[in-house]
């Protein structure tokens, strides 16, 4: 039987990375940034299915949950807070509107690229979700301040 090659923690965190980058520039409405193909989707899923299936000390489904987590705080504290404070009065509602709406896009991006993260390892662990996790993100660092 074919033993497959263990993903270490930064190797695997480096490339989820570009396609988290690469979602970040599709919110923004930067030119150029091409939509994820079937074939991206899928390597994306793989690569964390095998990290968090992987044998001990290899399982990185904890430190793939945490980092989850970063990368919604990162968003909001590098593109939603700086857009936010540079508008006033109503302006501001319309960014915060538009800004909601990108992170329940992006929250509804990572539930689905970390789907296994998010059915086996935190429910068995009784964690909150990654949906849930990323609109407390924003409620706590943008609402709630």
């Amino acid at each position: 039987m074919h033993e497959r090659k263990v993903i270490e923690l930064d190797q695997g965190w480096d490339f989820m990375q570009k396609d988290i980058t690469k979602l970040k520039n599709l919110l923004e409405g930067k030119p150029g940034e091409t939509q994820f193909s079937s074939e991206d989707y899928m390597m994306l899923y793989t690569t964390i299915y095998n990290m968090c299936t992987q044998k001990p000390p290899h399982d990185y489904s904890q430190q793939l949950y945490e980092k989850c987590r970063e990368a919604f705080v990162e968003y909001i504290d590098d593109m939603v807070l700086p857009a936010l404070r540079e508008k006033h009065h109503e302006y501001m509602l319309k960014e915060l509107q538009k800004r909601w709406q990108s992170h329940k896009v992006m929250v509804r991006w990572l539930s689905r690229f970390f789907y296994y993260l998010d059915h086996y390892f935190i429910a068995r662990r009784s964690l909150p979700g990654l949906n849930e996790v990323g609109l407390t993100c924003f409620s706590d660092r943008v609402i709630i301040g």
